[in-house]
C-alpha cells in the first residue's frame, strides 16, 4: 500500500482511535458538529464518549429548552435535508456512544438526573477522564 492510501484509509493492523467529545456550549451549530463528528466516527468503528458539561448538559436532556436555537437549527437542517441532533443524538446512542454529563454541570443548569434521556450517566470530570483514557479529546 501506498503512502496516499495509507492516509486515505488508515492504517490497517492499527486499533481504531477513540474520541472524546467534551460539549461545553449549547449552541445549535456546535452540538451539530459534535454530534456529526461522533456519528461519523462510530460508524467508522471508532469509540466515542460524550461529556456535557455547563450548559453543554444541554444536549442530553428529554426536553432542548436547553438549547435556544434549537427550533430554527432542526427546521434548517430539515429543510436541507440534513440530520438534525435530534436524529443524531438516536444515532450515536444506538451505535453504542457513550453519554455523560457532568453533576456540576446538572446542578448549575438547575436540572437532575430525571431531565436526562436514557443511557446518560451523571460523574464527575475525574470519571470522564478515566472513562475518555487516551482517547483525542475534542471541545465544542
Amino acid at each position: 500500500m501506498n503512502d496516499s492510501a495509507t492516509f486515505a484509509t488508515g492504517a490497517q493492523d492499527a486499533e481504531p482511535e477513540a474520541l472524546a467529545l467534551l460539549l461545553v456550549e449549547a449552541r445549535y451549530e456546535r452540538l451539530h458538529a459534535a454530534f456529526m463528528l461522533a456519528a461519523t466516527a462510530l460508524a467508522l468503528g471508532r469509540p466515542v464518549t460524550l461529556f456535557g458539561m455547563g450548559s453543554g448538559v444541554g444536549a442530553f436532556c428529554r426536553s432542548w429548552e436547553g438549547v435556544p436555537d434549537h427550533a430554527q437549527g432542526e427546521a434548517g437542517r430539515l429543510n436541507a435535508g440534513v440530520a438534525g441532533v435530534e436524529v443524531l443524538r438516536e444515532a450515536i446512542q444506538e451505535m453504542g456512544a457513550r453519554m455523560m454529563v457532568c453533576d456540576s454541570g446538572l446542578k448549575a443548569m438547575n436540572l437532575g438526573a430525571q431531565d436526562l434521556i436514557e443511557g446518560v450517566r451523571v460523574v464527575g470530570l475525574p470519571t470522564f477522564m478515566d472513562c475518555a483514557g487516551t482517547a483525542r479529546q475534542l471541545v465544542f
